[in-house]
């Protein structure tokens, strides 16, 4: 059994609700996993800083892309590495009309309960992820 940790790539979609919804993802996933889950900034791998390339070749990958450009996942496979899983965090928007975003830099209510719901389903297929390493 090896003790890779799970690496959490979210979206950059600087200006856009979602790509703060992706990021508030992300950092919630950290503050309920932080033995397991870390995060590395989007911009410094795909600018290539080879500490962010090491933690994506040697970890489990999770991206969080909010649209359809798939930034994190592309950015992910441009260095060998197929995301362990990718979520669309437009998808997860769509699908929870009564949990949208209200701002870029307050979220608002429904955004955080939004995070909240992606968040959740995340935790839970990294304890699957986990879950299948000690087998």
């Amino acid at each position: 059994m090896d003790n890779k940790k799970v690496i959490v790539i979210p979206c950059s979609g600087i200006g856009k609700p979602i790509g703060t919804v992706s990021r508030e993802v992300a950092y919630e996933i950290m503050r309920l996993k932080p033995d397991t889950a870390e995060t590395v900034c989007l911009a410094a791998l795909t600018s290539g800083d080879e500490e962010s390339i090491k933690k994506i070749k040697d970890n489990y990958v999770i991206t969080l892309d909010g649209c359809a450009k798939h930034c994190a996942q592309k950015n992910t496979q441009a260095y060998g590495k197929e995301p362990d899983k990718n979520y669309m965090i437009l998808k997860f928007a769509a699908q929870n009309p009564d949990k949208k975003p209200e701002g870029i830099i307050d979220i608002g209510k429904g955004g955080r309960e939004l995070v909240k719901t992606i968040s959740e389903k995340i935790v839970s297929d990294i304890d699957e992820i986990k879950q299948n390493e000690k087998k």
